[in-house]
């Protein structure tokens, strides 16, 4: 086990014996983590749990279950996601970024030198992507695309693609998490433009916003950008409808399909509804609104994973979160926005907007000092 994936799933040991788990859990003086009088790595062994599905461990162990954003992710998942933005009447999201790229690719494309490389964090299929690479192509001539995303053999496969599909295009997919993949292209001397489309860097945990974008930026030169894609749209009724239960195949039956295949577990998706809450914050304070996604008990239920020698008790009502965080996406204004890179040592060199103003693509350029205290 990694030590990140450990310290994660250590950090909640300490709660399994808050009745939700029926595990008998001991964390000693010397902050050894035990269960029966064994460690974790004894109990939970590694031939039976991939290192990297223990942060899911530590969630479905915590007070507040939850399953890490990334986890919704596989092959799959990242199927029904795509199809699901496509074609969905009501959520506009992928339409209102499409469009704000297709007339403002150019505009993009220009913020960086050449010879330049296409870093784009969580990039699924890299749909609207394209536009950004044909823009690219346009300017700088042949150039390297490396899509980090955790489905890795998903983006090897639409890698192979674009390469077919665009001449002069290298493509050298990451597969990891999004700081693995910046930190993985963090000493190549090309001039980097990061994209983090599809409002993906709302999914962060609030608390961990800043603190990335702090770690971005200490990876970055000055000749380097960050380009982020942020919706703005906080009508609630527009909201509900655009989360609304077309998310279920997805985010519930594809997710408790895993769960159950990950770690032999016997969850049953007819046992839980899923849930769409917002949470709206002042616009003029710093902490954006936010979506809420979870899965609610119906009824009271025990659910069993035979690989984690664990039973979860569900009381009905209760919910497993979609997220790390509090928050799924966050709803931002330009003064949040602004603020955001005033304290993590980047300046808003330019942004662009769809005709609603409900959806935001954000130039971030490195400034000269980080004022994350303030």
């Amino acid at each position: 086990m990694n030590s990140q994936a450990k310290r994660d799933a250590n950090a909640n040991l300490d709660h399994v014996m808050n009745g939700t788990v029926t595990m008998a859990t001991v964390v000693n003086n010397k902050g050894d983590d035990v269960i029966n009088g064994h460690s974790i790595d004894d109990v939970i062994s590694s031939d039976d749990v991939a290192e990297e599905l223990m942060p899911v461990f530590a969630g479905l162990t915590s007070p507040r279950k939850y399953v890490p954003h990334w986890y919704l992710y596989d092959t799959r998942g990242s199927e029904l996601y795509e199809k699901l933005v496509h074609k969905s009447p009501t959520y506009k999201l992928w339409k209102h970024e499409y469009s704000v790229l297709k007339e403002h690719g150019d505009e993009i494309a220009s913020k960086i030198s050449s010879p330049a490389v296409l870093v784009e964090l969580g990039s699924g299929a890299s749909s609207k992507t394209r536009l950004v690479i044909e823009a690219m192509l346009k300017r700088h001539g042949s150039f390297t695309f490396i899509p980090v995303d955790i489905a890795k053999e998903f983006i090897e496969d639409c890698g192979r693609q674009l390469e077919k599909d665009y001449p002069g295009l290298t493509v050298e997919p990451y597969g990891g998490l999004y700081m693995d993949g910046v930190r993985h292209i963090a000493a190549r001397p090309e001039a980097k433009m990061l994209l983090f489309l599809g409002s993906s860097f709302s999914n962060i945990p609030l608390v961990e916003q800043l603190k990335m974008m702090v770690d971005i930026r200490t990876r970055l030169g000055e000749q380097d950008r960050l380009v982020l894609g942020l919706d703005m749209n906080t009508d609630r009724e527009a909201l509900s409808r655009a989360y609304d239960d077309q998310w279920s195949p997805w985010l519930r039956d594809n997710f408790i399909c895993r769960l159950n295949q990950d770690f032999n577990g016997d969850m049953k998706k007819e046992k839980f509804e899923y849930t769409f809450d917002f949470v709206e914050n002042p616009v003029d304070g710093d902490t954006p609104s936010y979506i809420q996604l979870s899965l609610r008990s119906v009824g009271n239920q025990q659910v069993h994973f035979e690989k984690l020698s664990l039973d979860l008790d569900f009381q009905d009502g209760e919910r497993i979160y979609l997220a790390e965080g509090m928050n799924y996406s966050c709803k931002w204004n330009l003064k949040q926005l602004r603020r955001l890179a005033e304290r993590s040592g980047f300046t808003v060199e330019a942004h662009w907007t769809n005709n609603e103003n409900t959806y935001c693509i954000v130039c971030f350029a490195p400034a000269d000092t980080i004022a994350s205290s303030a």
